[in-house]
């Protein structure tokens, strides 16, 4: 989850192997939380196993309520879809909310809300220790009496629970909490959301891959399999897919750095899955390790065709900002035990890429699809909603630089 907080990070000197190699650093930033027990269950911040059981209570006299989807002007005069939330709070300190699936919450957490509100308390905490900063710095995550209407980024179909959570001035879970259940419903998708379905070769003439792109929820999600599958990487990504996202106000369609989740892997123990990208320049390769920001965007050309080009990125750094474009990005593990971040595949292609409209697909050639995602504590704390910012930027607070 990004930070309204600007904080540097100097670049972290590094030892890369090729294929079956690791890059290391040490951790800092979204990574390491507090263990939650590995495996699928994630690395978020806790269910209070190092404090007493925390005791809830709905409180009678504050709300939280789902007021509706609207138009946002952003910066650019661009025009977005976003999510108004008002609420009624009372209290001295401050309340943080969260926005979770009634089944997600039931199978990541037995609907357990003590333990919800004490994890993503304990994350806040965390991420504010390892940005040198106070927890109640996070403009875009942590409110006070005093906030007016909430404006959040779009949320996709379903139905939904959203928590006002109080924290004390310690930012720990007091228990007071109030909750409003509400449904989104699917949208019927646009023109310009469709022309983007289907199959496309995406290359550089030296390197590419087959994608399949399938809807995920209209007019605003994407399904993407294909990435890192095919003779030209060693391994082989099959069981796993990318979200893009429908930006309406240009009608292109964005891949973002993602959490994937989080698994127990033979060799290395509990690892996070990641899709990361990566920048280049005269000291070599640099992954950019924030989550949630853009990476590269498919744009309409002459003849049907489209070009999946770089995104614009700023890294800030001791030593100033930085800005340059992405140079390829791939999906990483990234250790538990030893902090190491390491590729699945050496080689993936430079970036823009040209693509060309397919007719087979991943089903026509006998593939099995991807696996399908179970929600977990880890999952459900990176999947929550950013506050409504405006125009799309890619501002980087962390990096890995490989030597």
């Amino acid at each position: 989850m990004m930070k309204n907080v600007i904080k540097t990070f100097a670049l972290a000197a590094i030892a890369a192997l090729a294929l079956t190699g690791c890059i290391k650093h040490e951790p800092y930033g979204h990574r390491p939380y507090p263990d939650d027990g590995g495996g699928n269950g994630g690395h978020g911040g806790g269910g209070g196993n190092n404090q007493e059981q925390l005791i809830v209570r709905e409180h009678a006299e504050w709300a939280i309520q789902y007021v509706g989807r609207e138009d946002y002007v952003n910066e650019y005069a661009e025009v977005e879809r976003v999510e108004r939330f008002s609420h009624k709070y009372s209290g001295t300190g401050y309340f943080i909310i969260r926005i979770v699936r009634p089944e997600d919450f039931k199978n990541a957490y037995n609907s357990d809300a003590a333990g919800f509100f004490t994890y993503e308390a304990e994350s806040l905490l965390t991420d504010a220790k390892n940005d040198g900063v106070n927890f109640w710095q996070y403009t875009d995550e942590v409110f006070d009496a005093k906030t007016p209407d909430i404006l959040f980024n779009r949320l996709r179909s379903g139905t939904w629970t959203a928590y006002l959570i109080e924290l004390d001035n310690t930012g720990k879970v007091t228990g007071n909490y109030a909750e409003t259940t509400f449904t989104l419903q699917q949208e019927t998708a646009s023109a310009a959301y469709n022309k983007w379905l289907g199959s496309w070769r995406v290359s550089n003439g030296l390197m590419g891959f087959d994608l399949d792109i399938s809807a995920l929820d209209n007019n605003f999600l994407y399904r993407i399999d294909g990435w890192e599958r095919g003779q030209a990487v060693a391994f082989q990504m099959d069981q796993e897919y990318l979200e893009g996202e429908f930006w309406a106000p240009n009608g292109f369609l964005y891949i973002r750095s993602q959490f994937l989740g989080t698994y127990d892997d033979d060799n290395l123990g509990t690892v996070d899955e990641l899709f990361m990208g990566n920048i280049f320049d005269s000291n070599g390769l640099t992954i950019i390790t924030d989550e949630g920001i853009d990476l590269a965007v498919m744009v309409p050309a002459d003849g049907g065709m489209a070009e999946l080009q770089p995104v614009e990125v700023t890294l800030k750094t001791d030593s100033g900002d930085y800005t340059t474009k992405f140079h390829s990005m791939q999906y990483y593990m990234w250790a538990h035990k030893t902090g190491e971040w390491h590729p699945y595949n050496a080689n993936v292609p430079q970036l823009p890429l040209t693509m060309t409209p397919l007719t087979r697909t991943r089903a026509d050639e006998g593939l099995a699809p991807a696996r399908e995602r179970v929600a977990t504590k880890a999952s459900i704390h990176h999947s929550q909603p950013k506050a409504a910012q405006g125009a799309r930027k890619s501002v980087a607070k962390k990096a890995v630089r490989m030597k």
